[in-house]
């Protein structure tokens, strides 16, 4: 008997009926799913991300303390989000904050944040103030409704001079004030006398600063450098120290002067020098 020989177009029709046969068709608990061959099971179907419920991640920082005046952020990781819509709600009076995007309320500060393709969404507040401090929940649309809290602490940032506020030192010395601030601040600014310090140009004047301290050094200080020093961080209430510039006179004794607040009054001296010369009784 001869071979019927295939033609082109058979053989296009027949690799066609191949690849539908061999697409698997899976039930698992009534949900019916297509597997194409062209998948690889890594894991069954109704365990695919498409299938999983939202859940959320342990990464999130839960707690977080943030300075008055500065912008804070609450930061909620979520896998498997799908279809579902995250919102933000505040604890205290269940006011919905945001929806989305959407920011619900008309308080502005509040803005929800998210980059397409990661899994955090995030709540900044803008300018927050000690009254914004407490609960925070992430909410997903799932049924049940999920949520995790989140604790905003807020907090004013405080400054203080480190070391003797009070310096006496001779001239053609250096100098270190340093200013420490509690918390994260965006700028410190130093001030000579109420006036803000340019230290740009000057060679004397060195400033190294971080969110948290300033250091102002001044090399070979001389008289016109004494006065008051002011630190002024921002969202934070100033903090001063003053500076003595001594020329010939030991700082020693003039702390001590300083410190006991006392001067020797001559006027009165002299009147009791020539009281005694002249044999007149002191008190009568």
């Amino acid at each position: 008997m001869a071979r019927t020989s295939t033609s082109q177009p058979q053989m296009g029709l027949l690799r066609g009926l191949y690849r539908l046969l061999v697409t698997l068709m899976l039930v698992h608990d009534g949900v019916t799913v297509l597997q194409s061959a062209d998948e690889p099971p890594s894991r069954p179907p109704w365990q695919r991300p498409s299938m999983l419920q939202p859940v959320f991640l342990n990464t999130s920082t839960l707690h977080v303390v943030s300075p008055a005046g500065r912008p804070a952020h609450l930061h909620c990781k979520i896998q498997h989000l799908g279809d579902k819509t995250v919102s933000w709600v505040r604890k205290s009076d269940l006011h919905i904050l945001t929806v989305g995007l959407f920011t619900y309320t008309t308080d502005k500060r509040f803005l929800a944040l998210h980059s397409d393709g990661t899994q955090e969404w995030t709540l900044k507040v803008l300018a927050p103030t000690l009254d914004d401090s407490g609960v925070y929940e992430c909410q997903v649309s799932t049924e049940p409704k999920i949520s995790l809290p989140f604790q905003l602490h807020v907090v004013v940032p405080r400054a203080r001079i480190l070391g003797n506020r009070e310096q006496h030192v001779n001239s053609g010395s250096d100098v270190n004030l340093t200013c420490h601030v509690s918390h994260d601040t965006s700028s410190i600014y130093w001030y000579h006398n109420g006036r803000v310090i340019n230290y740009r140009g000057q060679e004397r004047l060195h400033l190294e600063s971080s969110h948290t301290f300033s250091r102002l050094h001044i090399t070979g200080v001389a008289s016109s450098d004494s006065g008051n020093y002011t630190c002024d961080p921002a969202g934070t209430v100033p903090v001063w120290a003053v500076l003595h510039v001594i020329n010939g006179e030991h700082p020693a004794a003039m702390q001590h002067n300083a410190a006991n607040g006392t001067r020797f009054d001559w006027p009165l001296a002299v009147m009791v020098v020539l009281l005694l010369l002249t044999g007149r009784p002191l008190l009568r």
